[in-house]
């Protein structure tokens, strides 16, 4: 399993297609075409706005803490004819805070996504999902090729000299 991280929620200008782009350490990229509104409630978590009325992944939220369950992670698992499955890890506890069960329930990856970053949990790839449909990145800074780490590194470096300079 890959960990990965929602990089951006997109819309086609041409299309009008959503889509969800996950990024993976290693400069991979997982885009996956969403709905509109899985779209609008992702980008709502991304931002740490809460809506006036809870929306559907706030109310599973809401139901997972009602019945002290908690979202351990979730994984994007298969990718068949071109649809991606996963699936969410939950973990339900008794009264007493023993585990009483561990739940796989299994979701469109968009539900998943959306709830997992409203829960701060892990968002998993398959290693085969992520080499079938995985597409490789790079940063072009000032027209040349540069590697995502090169990018960053450089990025310190001139902050770091901006506060050398700022402390003369």
């Amino acid at each position: 399993m890959l960990e990965a991280r929602v990089l951006a929620v997109t819309m086609s200008p041409n299309t009008r297609d959503t889509a969800v782009v996950l990024l993976q350490s290693d400069n991979k990229i997982l885009p996956i075409l969403i709905g509109t509104s899985e779209g609008y409630s992702i980008e709502l978590a991304l931002k740490g706005e809460k809506p006036l009325r809870p929306l559907s992944h706030d109310l599973i939220c809401n139901i997972l803490a009602g019945l002290r369950a908690r979202l351990n992670y979730i994984v994007i698992y298969k990718l068949e004819n071109e649809t991606f499955f996963a699936h969410m890890n939950i973990e339900q506890r008794n009264a007493e805070g023993q585990v009483e069960q561990i739940l796989k329930i299994d979701a469109r990856p968009s539900d998943s996504i959306a709830v997992a970053l409203r829960v701060g949990c892990p968002i998993f790839v398959d290693e085969e999902v992520m080499e079938i449909a995985g597409r490789e990145i790079e940063i072009r800074v000032g027209g040349e090729e540069e590697s995502q780490e090169e990018h960053y590194q450089d990025l310190d470096e001139d902050f770091d000299e901006e506060e050398d300079e700022g402390d003369k």
